[in-house]
């Protein structure tokens, strides 16, 4: 996976469309995983974990948990805590955020 995943070209479109795995091995998986932690559905969470488990292993859900659960963290303590951003970094999620297909964020706060 390793030297073969780094050649290929991601597609961040698909998190605004919803469509396809991003040009990432299992990323359809993982996608569906995300969504269904996010929307807090415990069947569409456990249905999404044995999809996921079944493609990346019990070890590769732990990680993708992991990783989903420290972006959900990171974002809110630094937003819960006052960290004030710099326009610069304001300027770029939006730009992001826009790319996205989601709208701009007061002082880049995350949703």
């Amino acid at each position: 996976m390793g030297g073969e995943q780094a050649n290929r070209e991601i597609d961040i479109s698909v998190v605004a469309t919803g469509k396809g795995g991003g040009g990432v091995e299992h990323g359809r998986a993982l996608i569906e995983f995300v969504d269904a932690v996010i929307a807090l559905v415990p069947e569409e969470i456990h249905a999404a974990r044995e999809k996921l488990k079944n493609a990346i292993g019990v070890a590769g859900v732990v990680d993708a948990a992991a990783v989903l659960a420290m972006f959900q963290l990171n974002t809110r303590a630094a937003d819960a805590a006052g960290i004030a951003l710099d326009d610069r970094t304001i300027e770029i999620r939006d730009q992001v955020g826009i790319a996205l297909g989601f709208e701009s964020r007061p002082e880049g706060i995350a949703p």
